[in-house]
């Protein structure tokens, strides 16, 4: 039983290895690299699943030093020149993360690899391969390959600024 589905959920990781392959998907994600080093702040935004995938890149992003918000929270401030939205959206046709996403001028959309009004309305789209799969159920393939593709983005963030775990640790929560 996992032996049908388990070579299905690595299949879609090994997509991933496209950004490096792929010179137009390598120019994507460095451009996402160079809007987040750049962002004087970043918002995080997606609806259900794909909201929870982007709450954990947002932890992360905190733990390397950047000023991070999840939309939705109390503590959100207004979006501003200089800053970054990342949305992210399985189909990219998500209607709040669309609405959200008009609302500012510098977006990144984390969507699946097809064609979408959330692709159109952003700056970089970021389109996550994925191949069908029957045994996983609405949309957990696209947010098991986003969270993976985000947690590479964290790796390659820290690589880029020299930025240890030892110090993204000191800025881990102390609180539990």
């Amino acid at each position: 039983m996992i032996g049908e589905i388990l070579p299905r959920i690595i299949k879609n990781i090994e997509l991933l290895i496209e950004f490096e392959r792929d010179e137009n998907l390598k120019n994507k994600l460095n451009s996402f690299l160079d809007a987040i080093i750049n962002a004087k702040n970043i918002f995080v935004f997606g609806v259900g699943r794909s909201g929870l995938v982007g709450k954990a890149f947002a932890m992360r992003l905190m733990h390397l030093g950047f000023n991070v918000y999840v939309v939705g929270e109390t503590i959100c401030p207004s979006f501003k020149k200089g800053d970054l939205l990342i949305a992210i959206s399985g189909s990219g046709e998500t209607t709040l993360t669309i609405e959200i996403a008009k609302k500012a001028d510098n977006v990144v959309a984390i969507t699946c690899n097809v064609p979408n009004t959330l692709a159109k309305i952003s700056n970089i789209w970021i389109p996550i391969c994925i191949s069908k799969n029957e045994y996983l159920p609405l949309g957990t393939a696209f947010e098991h390959i986003a969270f993976i593709f985000l947690d590479i983005v964290v790796a390659l963030l820290m690589e880029r600024l020299g930025i240890s775990e030892k110090e993204m640790k000191e800025r881990h929560c102390n609180l539990q």
